[in-house]
């Protein structure tokens, strides 16, 4: 059976989505890109960091100089469990809000409406079957 991934908080995603891209990494490149973006101190982010390798996460990468991390699990796997705990979690097991937020938005590119229809597409099949 697949161990139930953790739960995150904001931080900590954040911090995943910028080791997923930027790996391996060190925790002062880290710092330094949530920096631009929020007022954060270093040992936040060093403590956030720990908590994700507590979480089995995130692991350091054997390297001359400063430690750097890579992310354990990847976010094709971790963010669908995300997304299914705020359905059943906030949303009350109906992702019906989720997709009313999702039709309203301005801001989806081409990509994203093209894999909405493609879902569409899905459900209707798997519905008439």
């Amino acid at each position: 059976m697949a161990k139930e991934l953790p739960t995150l908080g904001e931080l900590e995603l954040r911090v995943m989505q910028l080791i997923w891209h930027e790996q391996p990494c060190t925790e002062r490149a880290i710092w330094d890109l949530i920096r631009q973006e929020r007022n954060v101190g270093r040992t936040t982010v060093l403590k956030t960091i720990q908590r994700l390798e507590a979480k089995e996460l995130l692991e350091r990468v054997a390297a001359n100089g400063p430690v750097q991390f890579r992310a354990v699990v990847e976010s094709q796997r971790l963010l669908p469990s995300l997304v299914e705990r705020f359905v059943t979690n906030t949303l009350a097991g109906s992702p019906a809000a989720l997709v009313s937020y999702l039709a309203g938005q301005e801001k989806l590119s081409a990509k994203d409406l093209a894999a909405l229809r493609a879902i569409a597409r899905k459900l209707d099949v798997d519905s008439a079957e």
